[in-house]
């Protein structure tokens, strides 16, 4: 069984770092804090926030510095990652989760905080794929929704997704474990100490900016290692800016997803808001859920 972060009350303090790419200034950290001033909370900073090291937000140090210190310290009940980019597997295996793990709080992000996700999925403590800081600037609409189940994962209400039927679906309906995050980084961390076992739980995907044979051999990857044995269902997030090669693959993302996984019969919906775009829905990794694919519409509802 997966262990649940305390849901926030009213005065907790969330921390907010950078463990991978650089921020280009303060604004996103100044909505994040006026946003979680709204719901009662207060905003810690990371020393080394508004650091620069080549592509990443500071050294390897100063973000191993941020994020370990947001872990260890007790008035801090939730960690919110200000963005992905790259960077998280870098200071992963220095992360040390001993006081952790004695009193779980909420992690927030994704994309490259996956690398983050796939230790706690190890550790088995649920924690929040969702919206991060920099989705909230001003070029991102419609994040309405997106910070609405933020705050409903956070603070312990019922979560629940309702998607629009899409002809790539196959239906059915399943209940297991929602595991997974960011394609490539889920086959990046393949072989590794950090590498999830979905067998009998429900694998969730999200990408961005792949080329469209790159998007079949990670996939094609993750089928050699396995991943889709005895796996319950899949559900597809937004693939976003997927490209076409200079020689055309002939296949949409779903095809070759739906073609990845032909030699199975779970359920598989696409569409679920969650991934690389505004609308990008709350999803708690760690915990019971219940997928019901169905012809006119589909339900992901956790327990």
């Amino acid at each position: 069984m997966f262990k649940t972060p305390a849901s926030l009350q009213k005065g907790d303090q969330v921390a907010l770092v950078t463990p991978a790419g650089f921020i280009e200034n303060e604004k996103p950290l100044l909505l994040a804090e006026q946003l979680l001033h709204s719901w009662g909370l207060k905003p810690v900073r990371g020393t080394y926030v508004l650091e620069k090291n080549n592509c990443f937000s500071g050294t390897d140090k100063q973000r191993l510095t941020d994020f370990q210190a947001a872990l260890d310290n007790p008035k801090i009940k939730a960690i919110w990652a200000v963005r992905g980019g790259y960077g998280s597997m870098r200071i992963l295996s220095k992360l040390d989760f001993k006081k952790f793990k004695k009193n779980p709080k909420w992690i927030i992000g994704f994309s490259d905080i996956t690398a983050i996700h796939s230790q706690l999925n190890k550790l088995k403590i649920k924690s929040i794929h969702g919206l991060m800081p920099v989705q909230l600037l001003e070029e991102n609409k419609n994040t309405e929704a997106a910070v609405e189940t933020l705050h409903q994962a956070l603070f312990g209400k019922n979560l629940e997704t309702i998607i629009p039927a899409s002809k790539m679906n196959r239906t059915g309906s399943t209940q297991g474990i929602l595991v997974g995050g960011n394609l490539s980084l889920l086959q990046s961390l393949l072989g590794t100490p950090f590498q999830i076992n979905p067998k009998g739980n429900i694998l969730f995907l999200e990408e961005v900016s792949e080329y469209k044979y790159r998007l079949d051999r990670l996939l094609q990857s993750l089928k050699l290692a396995g991943y889709f044995d005895n796996l319950k269902g899949l559900v597809i997030g937004e693939f976003t800016d997927i490209k076409d090669n200079e020689t055309p693959f002939e296949k949409t993302y779903q095809e070759i997803i739906l073609d990845t996984v032909s030699d199975y019969n779970f359920p598989v919906i696409f569409d679920v808001p969650a991934g690389h775009f505004p609308n990008n829905h709350a999803l708690i990794l760690g915990s019971e859920v219940t997928l019901n694919v169905g012809e006119f519409v589909s339900c992901l509802r956790f327990s």
